[in-house]
């Protein structure tokens, strides 16, 4: 009884575990690319550096395209906080300097999760990010931000 006991309790705390991480999955903001992108992952650091017009390419020397949230999106807001570390009025200050002096464009916006993953999903040198709530076989996760 005793060891049927213990069974049942190692059973309960993997499922536990296990409901647990989906939990976490399900909260966290996703980088996304294309399925057929060869990256296994990328850092946040590599992210904002391309979100931020430093970098053009994936790191393995691939041309990337990156592309944004509509501005008042609560998961744009988090993106950059979180990966970039500017709020919304920085990030806007800061694109604005940029457009004024010729020296880059910030990513094209297309939309809230949906159009993200959609326009992803159909350009293979594609980056996005969205909720991992909406996450399917559609694109590939190279990065979870918790």
């Amino acid at each position: 009884m005793v060891r049927l006991l213990k069974k049942l309790a190692v059973l309960l705390l993997v499922i536990a575990g296990f409901s647990g991480a989906m939990n976490v999955a399900n909260a966290a903001l996703a980088i996304i690319g294309n399925p057929a992108n060869p990256l296994e992952g990328i850092s946040a650091a590599d992210v904002a550096m391309i979100y931020l017009g430093k970098s053009d390419e994936f790191p393995d020397g691939r041309r990337v395209v990156a592309v944004d949230q509509y501005r008042h999106s609560p998961v744009r807001a988090e993106f950059y906080r979180k990966v970039v570390g500017m709020g919304p009025v920085e990030i806007k200050s800061y694109w604005s300097k940029l457009i004024f002096s010729g020296k880059g464009q910030p990513p094209q916006n297309v939309g809230g999760n949906e159009a993200v993953k959609r326009w992803v999903a159909s350009h293979p040198n594609g980056l996005g990010y969205v909720d991992g709530k909406v996450l399917d076989r559609t694109v590939k996760v190279l990065l979870i931000v918790p």
